[in-house]
């Protein structure tokens, strides 16, 4: 298996709306590289699988940032289009935690940003909409896009640079469609 291929095809299934299948191969990936007794390498994605299971050239390979790179604007959901902030989940439900949690620290529009997707009655994907979102404790306005929330640029820029803003966004049952 080609490794940096493998999670471009993950990439492009979860962006055609084929949410298992792309979690079923980026789990597969990361749960083989994570067994040392199988994959031989250190934890990491290798450049490529070779047929016996070992991974191979984990110092060669643009698959993990890819894989980053998947998981953030994918999985988590979290983007931009046209300078503005775009929410739009793909979470499996074995992607929360314990409290139907899942959160991610990023930089966006030159400021830091805690996400926190809050999924409280542990709803799959595909049964679960946007309900609603609080900005630093305070309801941020949005708009709803499809199944995707979005924040216009002037509400992220106008948040302080110098500090990490909470981003809160709640999941409920989807009644749009």
């Amino acid at each position: 298996m080609f490794s940096h291929m493998a999670v471009m095809y993950a990439n492009a299934l979860y962006k055609r709306g084929l949410v298992q299948e792309g979690f079923a191969v980026l789990d597969g990936i990361y749960r083989h590289s994570q067994d040392f007794g199988l994959s031989g390498i250190y934890p990491g994605i290798p450049e490529y699988v070779e047929p016996g299971g070992g991974g191979m050239y984990p110092y060669l390979t643009g698959s993990a940032s890819w894989y980053l790179l998947t998981m953030l604007s994918e999985v988590l959901g979290v983007k931009g289009r046209f300078g503005d902030l775009v929410l739009e989940p793909k979470l499996m439900l074995e992607q929360f935690d314990a409290n139907g949690r899942a959160s991610v620290l990023t930089l966006f529009a030159g400021r830091k940003l805690k996400v926190t997707y809050h999924n409280p009655d542990r709803l799959p994907w595909g049964v679960y909409t946007i309900a609603g979102i609080r900005l630093d404790g305070e309801k941020a306005p949005y708009e709803r896009q499809g199944r995707a929330a979005v924040l216009l640029q002037e509400t992220i820029t106008a948040l302080a640079a110098e500090r990490v803003h909470t981003l809160e966004v709640f999941l409920a049952i989807n009644t749009q469609d």
